[in-house]
């Protein structure tokens, strides 16, 4: 009988802790998070006011295919958006990011500068004016492909930090 008892305590424990387990792990989307007016995103190109080849198609088409990717908004033409996030490409430089005890340079950190603004088209408001910044890492004997491979490390960490500005940033 008292091993009866302690077997349906514990079943009854495992149970409760099975269903509020379950209820924690419900569906989650941003879209909770977006006025119900907002369901279209425009993305025109990005202005590249740097001097390195590429920048432009780069990070446009890596915005472009984060919120196609995320689904929550739908990517289309400007004339038919709710919100427009237009950017220019800042800057990309390099400096310095780990020194051996020699005081030699052995890694740099390749910085990418991405100004961002958001526009609610639809109630004619700026919801975010923003320099987003990130940078990827190149060995110090790095070449063009390792400076090309950093410089993509770092829209990679822009693009996420412009869709969760958007999404989140209400």
């Amino acid at each position: 009988m008292a091993c009866k008892n302690f077997v349906r305590k514990h079943l009854l424990g495992i149970v409760i802790i099975i269903l509020i387990n379950l209820s924690a792990c419900g569906y989650y989307s941003f879209k909770g998070a977006l006025p119900s007016h907002i369901q279209s995103i425009s993305i025109p190109i990005f202005v590249d006011r740097t001097s390195y080849p590429g920048m432009q198609e780069k990070v446009t088409d890596s915005v472009i295919e984060a919120f196609v990717s995320d689904n929550t908004l739908k990517v289309v033409d400007e004339s038919k958006a709710d919100l427009i996030i237009s950017g220019s490409i800042q800057s990309v430089n390099q400096r310095a990011a780990s020194v051996s005890a020699g005081e030699q340079v052995t890694e740099y950190q390749v910085y990418v500068n991405v100004k961002v603004v958001c526009e609610d088209i639809r109630e004619s408001k700026k919801l975010y004016d923003k320099t987003f910044r990130q940078y990827g890492l190149m060995p110090f004997s790095g070449g063009q492909d390792e400076k090309d491979a950093a410089i993509d490390e770092a829209i990679v960490l822009i693009t996420e930090d412009i869709v969760n500005t958007t999404l989140g940033g209400w």
